[in-house]
């Protein structure tokens, strides 16, 4: 990408820890990198570089369409998925987010 990024701290909310932040931010980081399509691209690098915030990105058109479509098909997949698949990927998602929260606890870490 090239250039500077926020860190995690950026997406600390209340209800969300420092696991669900540093989540957050690797999730952007893929999308930067082009996985999500080239509006979600955009949105991403965006938000990562600190031009805008990701509550302001949610409220710019192109990127909410964008972002809904993705979340749409992600939720269409999901439905889709047999049970013990939902459940195996709930538990996946779980011990990442103890993972990263254990990891958070050990000091400031940069992902």
């Amino acid at each position: 990408m090239g250039e500077q990024e926020v860190g995690h701290e950026e997406f600390l909310a209340p209800g969300r820890d420092r696991a669900q932040a540093r989540a957050v931010r690797r999730g952007l980081q893929e999308m930067a990198e082009g996985g999500a399509g080239e509006v979600l691209q955009e949105m991403a690098r965006d938000i990562l570089s600190g031009r805008i915030g990701l509550r302001e990105a949610l409220r710019v058109g192109p990127y909410a369409t964008a972002l809904t479509e993705r979340v749409r098909a992600a939720h269409a997949e999901w439905e889709k998925m047999p049970a013990a698949d939902r459940e195996r990927h709930v538990a996946e998602a779980r011990r990442f987010l103890a993972a990263e929260g254990d990891a958070g606890e050990a000091g400031p870490r940069t992902l």
